[in-house]
């Protein structure tokens, strides 16, 4: 999902931090009220309802917007060509390795959990390769919907961003940002993103692709937002400046949205899209402003983000249901489940990222050989003009 030839210490803070979230909330979904889950705990943790809300509004979007936003920057430096090759190597291959080897244990923990079935995981795994779909078969994409989409969206938008390189296109990049870059005018980038999931607002959310008309509005125009943000260089400017402002409306409309009830329609959706779109540019702001240096412990972090995404919700979901037996209270429970996942996740990461064969199956570029300390470098160059 990163790009390793552009960093920005800002998108790559950011894309960590929604991924850590990703794993609270996932880390969450065992014990919360009124959303059924592959496994969960016998006592529910209601309180976790209303958190788990807000980060939904807020986790997936963000990362869309910043995955739109990298695609910009990854294409400074890329061929079309080129560009459409990488997504198949970070996007395609990790997802089909996902699907035969990341996900089945889910799949298998639910069935097992569910009564549905009850053999050994190496006795289930085979059925994943009669390639029946999910949940009539063991074929699935589950968590990995997000890498699904966004390799859609990569290959599906190659003629527009061919245009874009266009005289033609050039010229609507430049009127766009001269427009989109005074005042508040970048909320007109959200209208059709959120008009789009109001008017399809009774559609379920399938993440299966194919029948799923209002995630492929709303993530595609999420997708085409960000990379409109990333090519326009005066929309960072405007989002730095709007930053406060941002954080401010986003804090009202979430005290408005808290409390019991809705507002009488369609004020309830049109607050929740408001203060989805008014965090985001806030949490892109701030980053920008104050996010402009990396640290050694940002760039191991954000070199592990994508591997440890798709390893978290199953490990989350094997654990949990291990830790079934041991009958702890929930709230004691959800803790160790929440840190010893992260741990056992960030471990799996942090192996698979020593092995060449498998950094790509889990989106790993090539490994980079450390930069020596400038102090060391220095002696390096002065034993080297001796020697000579």
């Amino acid at each position: 999902m990163s790009d390793p030839t552009s960093r920005r210490p800002d998108i790559d803070a950011l894309r960590v931090a929604c991924i850590l979230l990703l794993h609270l909330y996932h880390s969450a979904r065992m014990f919360n009220v009124n959303d059924p889950w592959h496994v969960k705990a016998p006592v529910l943790l209601p309180a976790l309802n209303g958190p788990m809300d807000v980060l939904h509004l807020v986790r997936m979007p963000l990362l869309m917007l910043i995955a739109g936003m990298a695609t910009a920057f990854a294409l400074r430096r890329r061929s079309l060509g080129a560009f459409a090759w990488d997504r198949v190597k970070r996007l395609l291959l990790p997802l089909v390795f996902g699907m035969l080897v990341i996900v089945p244990p889910q799949i298998w923990v639910e069935r097992v959990w569910t009564g549905q079935y009850g053999g050994s995981y190496w006795a289930f795994w085979p059925s994943v390769f009669q390639g029946v779909p999910y949940p009539k078969g063991s074929l699935s994409w589950h968590h990995l919907w997000f890498v699904a989409y966004l390799f859609v969206f990569c290959l599906a938008a190659l003629p527009l961003l061919h245009w874009f390189r266009s005289a033609g296109g050039s010229r609507f990049l430049s009127r766009a940002e001269a427009f989109l870059a005074r005042g508040a005018n970048l909320w007109w980038l959200a209208l059709p993103i959120m008009g789009g999931r109001f008017l399809l607002r009774n559609h379920p959310e399938t993440h299966d692709l194919v029948r799923d008309p209002k995630n492929l509005v709303f993530y595609g125009g999420l997708f085409l937002a960000g990379h409109l943000m990333g090519r326009l260089p005066r929309l960072d400017e405007r989002l730095v400046a709007l930053r406060h402002w941002h954080l401010g409306l986003a804090a009202l409309l979430l005290a408005a949205l808290l409390p019991d009830g809705e507002f009488p329609f369609p004020f309830e959706h049109l607050a929740i899209y408001a203060f989805a779109w008014a965090s985001m540019c806030a949490a892109l702001g701030y980053g920008r402003a104050h996010l402009t240096r990396s640290t050694p412990l940002l760039h191991h972090a954000q070199s592990l983000a994508y591997p440890f995404y798709i390893f978290h919700q199953s490990v989350i979901v094997v654990m949990g249901w291990w830790m079934l037996r041991f009958q702890l209270p929930p709230w004691t429970f959800f803790g160790l489940l929440t840190a010893g996942s992260f741990l056992v996740t960030w471990g799996l990461c942090e192996g698979v990222a020593q092995v060449r064969w498998l950094r790509p199956c889990l989106g790993m570029g090539p490994r980079t050989p450390a930069r020596p300390h400038p102090r060391e470098a220095r002696l390096g160059a002065i034993l080297s003009d001796e020697a000579r």
